[in-house]
């Protein structure tokens, strides 16, 4: 029995990417870090809150290359600051973004938006090409979530957080 669910365990990580990334711990941070901090720069922040307005932002990685950060927020505020709800989505496109680590960065995700008051939660989500330092590469999943500045989740198989 054991032995059967070790090979169903193994055929499931396959057929889903599993940790097809393999990266180390350092890469998979660096990756989330850079996401983060893109998600969290003052530009994308400010130009998505234009209250229902769309936007883009190009966030400089700190290897080199970009994250750029495009869409909309909807804020509807019927009662003060305090009654204020937040919905939206946006588009992390990851051009060559080198992370600190070394890593670079390249594909597409999508973050939804939710919150309440000045409480927002991104959830970040999507499939990214890795090419780590020596040169290999890996495609993998990103599934993210960023709560008051701090992120949790996973960067290819990989539990990140900041």
């Amino acid at each position: 029995m054991r032995k059967l669910l070790v090979v169903v365990a193994a055929i499931a990580a396959a057929s889903c990417g599993g940790n097809s990334g393999n990266l180390s711990q350092q890469e998979a941070q660096s990756v989330a870090s850079e996401i983060s901090a893109a998600l969290q720069s003052h530009e994308a922040a400010s130009n998505q809150l234009s209250f229902g307005g769309s936007s883009s932002v190009s966030y400089t990685c700190a290897g080199g290359g970009t994250l750029d950060v495009s869409g909309s927020l909807s804020v509807n505020c019927p009662s003060g600051i305090r009654s204020c709800t937040t919905n939206g989505s946006l588009t992390v496109d990851a051009d060559a973004c080198t992370t600190q680590a070394g890593a670079i960065i390249d594909g597409h995700l999508e973050a939804t938006v939710t919150g309440t008051g000045l409480s927002f939660t991104k959830t970040v989500t999507g499939e990214i090409v890795v090419t780590r330092p020596d040169g290999t590469t890996a495609t993998c999943a990103v599934d993210v979530t960023l709560v008051f500045g701090h992120l949790y989740g996973a960067v290819c198989g990989v539990s990140v957080s900041k």
